[in-house]
């Protein structure tokens, strides 16, 4: 996270800025940085007797110094800002009301798994709400191309798989440096994102499912990589209380399922049970698990 570093001796004066010094050390500038109030400089003259008799005069210098990861990649408010506009200005494409069908009928199920929030990573924030807001308009047409090849598509269910947002600290050792949101503005940029997917499916169906999961990047009160508190104490979790606290009033057609503390979360959609994870509790195989899940339902049913 940072240390001291010394230039040795040096010809000339560091006038600009310590970028040479760090990749020197083999650190990266992007990420670290020289802590100004404790640059040290030492100046001496030396000399030297050229072959004519006369001295050359020269000074040198060398410094010493603190450097630390740098602080924080937080977007300026103006960009948060024009990101949660664009969000909210987000209009769904109209679509053809569905036509009757006799088929069974069944749920569209759409999963928001791993948004990570606030990741600088792979475009950063922007990047991240423009393939949210893509994939949201992709779903509202494989839905009307579904319904028009004659599925009876009778609701529809937004899952939370888990980690909407990546948190600030105690999941690994350089997440407070690289993230580009405060836990606060994360919260707010993912209520707005859930909103607008809730809001915007819930127009197209009688009855609109809303599922949660809990997740690791979530977990609050971490202290040395583990929960203080439970598992319960959620950013996910405390997602889906806010979403239902605003939404459930103004949307008479919206169901929910939020966990508290289970690490599985169960439904039943148009007469199928259905079981969401995040997974960041599985141990050992995969697949080893999955059988395990399976077997205690078959053993609480009695078969």
């Amino acid at each position: 996270d940072g240390g001291e570093i010394s230039t040795g001796v040096l010809p000339t004066p560091i006038t600009t800025d310590w970028t040479s010094v760090l990749v020197g050390f083999g650190l990266d500038p992007a990420v670290f940085e020289v802590v100004g109030d404790t640059v040290r400089m030492s100046k001496w003259q030396t000399s030297k007797r050229l072959e004519n008799g006369d001295r050359d005069v020269a000074w040198l210098y060398s410094y010493r110094a603190n450097f630390r990861r740098r602080t924080s990649l937080v977007l300026p408010d103006e960009d948060i800002e024009a990101l949660r506009k664009r969000v909210g200005n987000w209009k769904q494409p109209k679509r053809a009301v569905p036509k009757p069908s006799d088929e069974p009928p069944c749920t569209f199920v759409v999963n928001w798994a791993d948004l990570q929030l606030g990741k600088s990573v792979g475009g950063g924030v922007e990047a991240t709400v423009e393939r949210v807001l893509e994939s949201l308009e992709k779903t509202v047409q494989q839905l009307h191309d579904l319904r028009r090849k004659g599925r009876n598509i009778e609701s529809a269910a937004l899952v939370n798989m888990g980690d909407p947002f990546e948190g600030c600290d105690g999941n690994y050792a350089s997440q407070l440096f690289t993230v580009e949101l405060t836990q606060r503005e994360q919260l707010l940029l993912g209520a707005d994102l859930f909103s607008k997917g809730i809001t915007t499916l819930a127009s197209m169906v009688d009855v609109m499912e809303i599922i949660g999961t809990l997740c690791n990047h979530g977990e609050w009160m971490r202290r040395n990589g583990k929960s203080v508190t439970s598992d319960s104490d959620n950013a996910g979790g405390f997602l889906m209380d806010m979403l239902f606290r605003i939404l459930d009033h103004q949307t008479p057609n919206l169901e929910w399922t939020i966990p508290h503390d289970q690490m599985v979360t169960t439904k039943v959609l148009s007469d199928v049970k259905v079981a969401f994870a995040h997974g960041h509790k599985i141990t050992g195989k995969e697949n080893d698990w999955l059988n395990a899940q399976s077997i205690m339902i078959l053993r609480e049913e009695g078969r």
